[in-house]
């Protein structure tokens, strides 16, 4: 793994959406008080620990640019998340929390990417405009909710399903209409695909081949995705379960 580099940078600046909350002269105000530091993180396999220590005790970290995968790993059954622009995330070690239940955590940049380290010293700047710690409380509930429906679709019977559907939700963020679809322009190797659809690798090469053979979606010569149609409809996915509570009560449906 190769070393990354570091550097200064004025936080609203590089991410200026955080100050859609304020006025011109506060925004302008806050862009040239907060700054920190910066982390170009190289395509591989990242161990951000490392880059969380010196200076300032570090809080969190808000990913810039590019593209980080979480892998979460029980009883040899990974999971994964994918993590891009304005995600704000805590990649160190939590040393207060016994762990009780084995897992692996991992990290790796699926492409170059480059992240913001949010620290306290940051977060004493930042307490003059609470409209950025909204916007960050709102990235945050936004990534939360996002984790909640990519479980929700590794529910799915088929993983054909699945791969549809989490292929429509990634396009929510990193789609673009093209002629004839949808473009989704991100190369995700199997072995992801499968963490966030709780599949293994050789069903989820299978499911895909089924979903371009019937043409629901096609791969383009430089990986990216192009989706077909209309989004799936609860109809075209499953039939939806009899809830829980019914089924052990026998409550009609």
């Amino acid at each position: 793994m190769r070393d990354a580099n570091s550097g200064s940078v004025q936080l609203l600046k590089v991410d200026p959406e955080l100050a859609r909350g304020l006025d011109v002269p506060r925004a302008r105000e806050a862009a040239e008080r907060l700054y920190t530091r910066a982390i170009d993180v190289p395509r591989g396999r990242w161990t951000p620990q490392p880059w969380l220590t010196g200076g300032s005790q570090p809080i969190g970290q808000l990913v810039l640019e590019g593209l980080l995968v979480r892998e979460a790993t029980v009883s040899n059954h990974p999971c994964a998340e994918l993590l891009g622009p304005g995600d704000l995330l805590r990649a160190g070690n939590d040393n207060e929390g016994e762990e009780l239940l084995p897992r692996t955590i991992e990290w790796a940049a699926a492409t170059s990417a480059r992240v913001a380290i949010v620290d306290q010293a940051l977060a004493v700047r930042m307490a003059q405009w609470p409209e950025i710690f909204a916007a960050l409380m709102d990235r945050a509930a936004r990534r939360a909710e996002r984790l909640v429906v990519t479980q929700a679709i590794a529910h799915l019977t088929r993983v054909d399903d699945r791969l549809l559907a989490l292929l429509w939700l990634l396009a929510e963020r990193w789609g673009r209409v093209v002629p004839g679809g949808v473009l989704v322009s991100l190369r995700l190797p199997h072995r992801t695909l499968a963490g966030m659809v709780g599949a293994r690798r050789p069903s989820v090469t299978t499911a895909l081949g089924q979903l371009m053979a019937r043409g629901a979606i096609e791969r383009r010569s430089d990986g990216a995705w192009i989706l077909r149609g209309a989004a799936p409809s609860e109809e075209r996915l499953e039939s939806a379960p009899v809830p829980f509570a019914q089924q052990r009560v026998g409550i009609p449906g």
